[in-house]
Order: C-alpha cells, then structure tokens, then sequence
C-alpha cells in the first residue's frame, strides 16, 4: 500500500506546514521533516525525517537521501 494522507494529515498551521515535491504535507522542526498518514511510507524524504502511521500508531524514519527515487523507511521500535 502507498503512502495516502487525508485532509487531517494536511492541515497548516502559519508557516509549520509544507509540502514536499511529492505533495506531502510535513512539519519542519530544525532538518527534519514529520509526517502522518495513512499506510506505509514510500515517499521520498529528507534523511532522519519521521512519519507516523495513524492507522498503526507505528513511527518510521526514512535511512536514505531524499534523492533517492522512493524513500526508504524503516519502523522504529523501542527497546
């Protein structure tokens, strides 16, 4: 399943909200970009960034430059 968001995943709020070169809405804080969405990410995206799985409430990190075709995303566990 791609990446889908919905109109909640796309609210701004001022200047915290972007979107990317893909159409996703983020918020910056520093270099990092957060997302939510529904699904697994497959987006590009800078590296470090986080997105959320609303559905799951699992939170995945993207390991590749966001120069890559798609991202690479990996779930982030506790310990």
């Amino acid at each position: 399943m791609a990446t889908a968001q919905v109109a909640s995943d796309q609210r701004k709020s001022g200047m915290l909200g972007e979107r990317d070169a893909g159409g996703f809405v983020y918020t910056a804080i520093g270099g990092i970009h957060f997302y939510t969405g529904e699904g697994v990410p497959n987006h590009k995206a800078v590296k470090g960034s986080v997105y959320v799985n609303v559905s799951t409430g699992k939170m995945h990190t993207c390991i590749t430059a966001d120069t890559a075709t798609t991202g690479a995303w990996e779930i982030l566990t506790g310990s």
